[in-house]
């Protein structure tokens, strides 16, 4: 169905032509026409062969690739700046040196104090193997009395044969209720203790406060027993414990937090060693100095004195029109120029596009980089350098060109123009590379030197 609208188009066009050429020749044939009145005529241009490019213009400027903030790393008074605003350097340069408040003394002390700490704290951890070593033999020793322990008070619980009243109750159950009789048994003597040794009833109730009193004597003998062994094998436990603690050495977190003091002093000890009564500050990178903020004899902490611009490769930061936002592409090749190196051309290309308008003198920009060619460099560039910069969407060499009002919109994407042939105007059908505000790029239809209609020109 597409196809045979575009016919019926090229149909329509076609014949719009032909009443179009009929027009052409009475115009262009009436010799006697009157030379005040308005004719009407055909507008033409012939195709030719030419270069196109699409671009998209803008300014901008060089900024350093990355900058580096140096201070040092203590307080003091600035002894030496090597160093002033916009001179090179290169990794490794000394820029600027540091009077610490360290003195040789205070050093020397520092050192002194951190090897006693090490000798402090190795000793302590020689100690702690000695110490475990010992502690692992008499867990061991323990080990065996505790045991000893467990198997007498067993076997006393063993030998041991309760009276018939305790023999269905517990230990401690056994005991209050031998308590709960004697204490029974006691009352009900109480009244009879002092009678005549031959009164029954004094001699009955005595019988029965010593049966009593037998009972819970038993009964405390089976809690001392159970007693012994609770305490034999807590004993014994602990013992197996402390065992199993030493039995390889110290114990983990005794040995840790030895070897955490051990540590310490030695850094200690390194920091001391390290400490420097003048402090040196060099260059990390190969850069450009933009900034100094201190000077000799002045005290300064850890805020930043120096700033170095790497510069490894030119970058440009540059503005372009937001209307050529569909020119951009991260890759795409671009063409710099500064005012202040005439005769000089550089390329680039498009690094990084800023996903976010900027306003720039009240008029929305996008904020691109532009990374210069290395091989291109003819000369160093000063941070902040303005530019010229042409950004490349694309390029045609010896193309066919024509104007672009010659074309004529077909379909989206599709185009005709009208070619004179022998007088007469006819439709073509062509392809259609580059374009710009203009001029077209004729990829097929049209050839180089063709004539095409640009449209109808009114004159008096």
């Amino acid at each position: 169905m597409h196809k045979n609208r575009v016919v019926v188009v090229i149909l329509i066009i076609a014949i719009l032509g032909m009443a179009g050429a009929a027009g052409y020749y009475y115009w262009t044939n009436s010799a006697n026409a009157s030379t005040s009145s308005s004719q009407p005529a055909l507008q033409t241009a012939t195709a030719r062969r030419g270069d196109l490019t699409i671009l998209a213009s803008g300014t901008g400027q060089v900024i350093p690739d990355s900058q580096v903030s140096l201070a040092f790393s203590e307080s003091g008074t600035i002894l030496e700046m090597k160093v002033k605003t916009s001179d090179a350097v290169k990794k490794g340069d000394l820029l600027a040196q540091l009077q610490t408040k360290n003195t040789a003394e205070s050093i020397a002390s520092a050192k002194a104090d951190a090897q006693v700490q090490i000798i402090k704290a190795q000793k302590a951890l020689e100690d702690l193997k000695v110490n475990a070593a010992i502690a692992k033999t008499t867990a061991m020793n323990d080990v065996k009395t505790y045991a000893q322990a467990v198997r007498d008070a067993q076997y006393q619980i063993d030998l041991y044969t309760a009276p018939r009243e305790l023999q269905d109750k517990g230990s401690m159950e056994g005991f209050e209720w031998a308590k709960a009789e004697l204490d029974k048994a006691r009352a009900a003597f109480e009244p009879y203790k002092y009678y005549p040794k031959s009164n029954e009833v004094r001699t009955q109730l005595l019988d029965t406060l010593n049966q009593a009193q037998s009972t819970y004597d038993s009964a405390i003998r089976r809690l001392d027993y159970e007693y012994q062994l609770e305490v034999a094998q807590a004993n014994l436990e602990k013992a197996q414990q402390e065992y199993e603690k030493y039995k390889d050495g110290p114990a983990k977190e005794d040995e840790l937090v030895a070897q955490a003091d051990l540590n310490n002093a030695q850094a200690k000890l390194a920091v001391a060693e390290e400490t420097q009564e003048v402090i040196e500050l060099r260059a990390p990178v190969d850069g450009i100095v933009m900034d100094v903020t201190a000077n000799v004899g002045e005290y300064v902490g850890t805020t930043a004195v120096i700033t170095l611009a790497e510069m490894k490769e030119p970058l440009l930061q540059v503005y372009l029109d937001e209307t050529d936002l569909d020119k951009l592409r991260v890759g795409t090749p671009a063409e710099v120029t500064f005012d202040a190196i005439p005769n000089q051309v550089y390329s680039g290309t498009v690094t990084q596009i800023n996903p976010k308008l900027e306003t720039v003198s009240n008029v929305n920009a996008i904020k691109v980089l532009v990374q210069l060619n290395q091989a291109a460099e003819a000369q160093p560039l000063p941070i902040g350098l303005s530019a010229s910069v042409d950004v490349i969407s694309g390029k045609a060499a010896d193309a066919v060109l024509i104007p672009r009002e010659a074309l004529r919109e077909l379909d989206p994407g599709e185009f005709a123009v009208f070619v004179i042939e022998n007088g007469l105007p006819v439709v073509k059908v062509v392809k259609v590379g580059l374009m710009d505000l203009t001029t077209a790029q004729i990829l097929s239809g049209v050839k180089s030197g063709d004539v095409v209609t640009t449209g109808i020109l009114g004159t008096r």
